[in-house]
């Protein structure tokens, strides 16, 4: 942050209520906790406090070395850091899972109006998942078990939604528009060549 950045940032905070500094606060605690905020996902005032404080938000993660990014269209604020890895700590699996539901996010994208949510079901998603090579028998990618703990972690981080069981196969999953910018890949080939390379490691790698 420049000089002249810190100055900026200082007159936007100080003009700032307590109510809001306090708002500031868990806005930023919770993007340093999720990476991904949607609409629906928080409150009215803590959704209108980063509509409202783009530029203070923008200059304070600046300054922590992160980039903030808001598309109003999409209702989604992000972090990500400045070396472009919005989800450093995910394992291999999940990074397969991952771009699986991208995959079919993409495949519905074109059939909804813009007011509706993308869902798929548990038994798409292994059905997808057993449709690029793997076998539930032989491979754990694909185990339940194995395959509830890793959406665990994608709800955690905003990128999907549900409320059911996830040990039944029609279980609704809600796939959220921030998995576009976990992985912003353009194109539907270059998602499969990414699965072909993933899928052609060790199993047993983390």
């Amino acid at each position: 942050m420049t000089n002249e950045e810190s100055k900026r940032f200082n007159e936007l905070y100080c003009l700032l209520t307590e109510n809001e500094k306090q708002k500031m606060k868990e806005v930023t605690i919770k993007l340093l906790k999720v990476n991904f905020l949607l609409r629906k996902t928080i409150s009215n005032d803590m959704y209108s406090f980063i509509i409202n404080h783009k530029e203070l938000l923008v200059l304070f993660f600046d300054y922590i070395n992160f980039d903030f990014i808001i598309y109003e269209d999409k209702e989604l604020a992000y972090i990500k850091t400045n070396d472009d890895k919005v989800i450093s700590a995910i394992n291999k699996n999940e990074t397969l899972c991952l771009l699986v539901l991208r995959l079919l996010y993409q495949n519905k994208i074109d059939e909804v109006s813009l007011a509706d949510e993308i869902e798929i079901t548990v038994k798409d998603l292994q059905d997808k998942l057993f449709s690029v090579g793997f076998d539930s028998n032989s491979n754990d990618r694909v185990r339940k078990g194995t395959l509830i703990e890793m959406l665990k972690v994608f709800k955690q981080h905003n990128i999907i939604f549900y409320n059911g069981d996830l040990a039944l196969d029609d279980t609704t999953i809600v796939i959220y528009p921030s998995i576009e910018v976990a992985l912003d890949f353009k194109k539907m080939d270059e998602i499969l060549t990414r699965l072909d390379l993933l899928r052609g490691g060790d199993d047993n790698d983390e």
